[in-house]
């Protein structure tokens, strides 16, 4: 890829749309090829390698599901992005199965396209990274074949499993990473044969390796779920080692652990249905309500419609909350959140929130319990991002707590330190779920819970604000007794840059 000028194809058969991506992506700097067709798109992808080809699901010759297919075949390390206005959850899972790294439903904005395609690009960067170090891998292994020694070290150091067979079948090298991933015994050792060592599958996915590339395949690669449920899943690549004369005369297997990819992914695709329908029901309670207030359904009184207002406002609001805890975390992932730093009073930020509580709590007969040190100091925090952590942290006591219960905040001050804890006397968590508590999109899914709204985003938003302060966050709950929420802040803040300069000032 010319790290100077990337490369994308850009396949729609709408002409505006074709060439307002065009437009855009060429004022960003990249190499931008159109094609209107599917058959055209084709055609055009298969004669070179693009960094990036966006495809238009539905075209009039050829869909781009198909044409993403075939190009696959041939350039499988570009990177492609499925474009359509016909979006949906099952064309998305579609698309991300057959190999797209992404899906835009229309109409989408200049900077969503250009983000998607930084993204894109990014990860194609990587992935020709890692040819180029795979390439240089088996160029070494040529290189040094009859280096036992100098072999062994170079195949030891490699993060992933690695052995190298003969044409027998026969184990040559086998580095310790191999070993731990199939639980090898200490014992093993060269020549021993892969047939007795490895299980069936394993087997079976090498001698498949070994056909295709003796039909010309200089790469067979595999994905393999180890353990079920997404427990392990791993990546096998299978290429042939060739002496000087350029015959085969053993292959290297690698294995990657991919779980934790996987895992992201299934989020990615679980974010995606569970966002879909929190923007679906409230968007359908708002139009009814729009739709009975424009047929004045209720007669020409208009304060016979004020609950319809009230209750659509209610919905929206839940809506912009839900935006705006998405963008936090992307500002935060892209560290352009801007703070303004400064000592904050938390018997302030305590009264706040429990005025913002306070009718919620009155109606389900929740006691608010304060129990402050006194002078309390400050702390340097950023106020909106301090009084973000606590109407979390406030909202999550109320909506899980029990009917009559209680909501108590703590504070004190513990050396250069505040801490602050949340407790209630709620529905409480079981252990597994305390341990993915602060995972992004994570929510318990119980009886108890399942008609309680929310995004799995609030408390991880809690941890990273709380992370980026140098404090900490714990939760202790008993199911069905309640659950504590601790945090521990410094007292006064320090930027990361100015530790070193504070410290010297100190010393000086």
């Amino acid at each position: 890829m010319d790290e100077n000028k990337p490369t994308l194809l850009v396949v729609d058969d709408e002409l505006g749309m074709r060439e307002g991506i065009r437009r855009i992506l060429t004022l960003e700097g990249y190499s931008v090829t159109v094609a209107e067709n599917g058959s055209e798109g084709f055609a055009k992808g298969s004669e070179r390698e693009y960094d990036v080809v966006l495809l238009d699901l539905k075209m009039p010759d050829i869909d781009g599901l198909t044409v993403l297919r075939k190009l696959k075949v041939v350039y499988p390390d570009t990177e492609y992005i499925i474009i359509t206005a016909f979006a949906g959850i099952d064309s998305a899972v579609e698309a991300t199965k057959h190999g797209a790294y992404t899906y835009i439903p229309k109409p989408f904005t200049p900077d969503q396209i250009v983000f998607e395609v930084n993204r894109a690009l990014g990860k194609r960067r990587l992935t020709l990274e890692t040819r180029e170090l795979r390439a240089e891998q088996e160029r070494r292994l040529l290189e040094i074949s009859q280096e036992k020694s100098r072999l062994r070290t170079i195949i030891n150091s490699i993060n992933d499993a690695v052995f190298v067979t003969n044409l027998q079948n026969e184990i040559v090298l086998a580095n310790p990473q191999t070993r731990s991933l199939f639980d090898f015994p200490s014992t093993i050792k060269a020549g021993d044969n892969i047939d007795d060592v490895l299980p069936r599958e394993a087997i079976d996915l090498i001698h498949e390796a070994r056909e295709r590339i003796h039909q010309g395949v200089e790469l067979f690669s595999h994905e393999w779920e180890m353990k079920a449920n997404l427990e392990l899943v791993v990546s096998m690549k299978t290429a042939p080692v060739r002496d000087a004369s350029a015959e085969i005369i053993g292959f290297v297997t690698t294995i990657q652990d991919v779980t934790e990819l996987k895992r992201l992914d299934l989020q990615k695709s679980q974010f995606v249905s569970m966002v879909a329908h929190e923007l679906k029901a409230p968007l359908a309670a708002v139009t009814g309500y729009l739709d009975t207030m424009q047929g004045k359904m209720l007669g020409g009184d208009i304060s016979k419609y004020d609950r319809m207002i009230d209750r659509s406002r209610e919905r929206l609001q839940a809506l912009i909350d839900l935006v705006n805890d998405l963008l936090n975390i992307s500002r935060r992932e892209l560290g352009s959140v801007r703070r303004e730093i400064a000592p904050v009073h938390i018997p302030d930020i305590i009264q706040a929130n429990r005025e913002l509580f306070h009718g919620e709590m009155e109606k389900r007969g929740l006691r608010f319990e304060v129990d402050i040190e006194n002078d309390l100091p400050t702390v340097d925090v950023d106020r909106d991002e301090f009084m973000r952590v606590m109407t979390n942290l406030l909202s999550n006591a109320v909506k899980y707590n029990r009917d009559n219960g209680s909501v108590r905040v703590l504070a004190r001050r513990e050396a250069d330190f505040v801490i602050i804890s949340v407790e209630d006397t709620g529905i409480g968590m079981k252990p597994q779920d305390k341990e993915m508590l602060f995972r992004q999109f994570y929510r318990i899914k119980n009886d108890k819970t399942r008609a309680i709204p929310g995004t799995g985003l609030g408390l991880s938003i809690v941890k990273q604000i709380v992370d980026s302060y140098h404090g900490d966050i714990e939760v202790e709950s008993i199911e069905d007794e309640g659950t504590s929420f601790v945090i521990r802040l410094p007292i006064r803040f320090v930027e990361e840059g100015t530790r070193e300069h504070e410290a010297e000032k100190t010393a000086g």
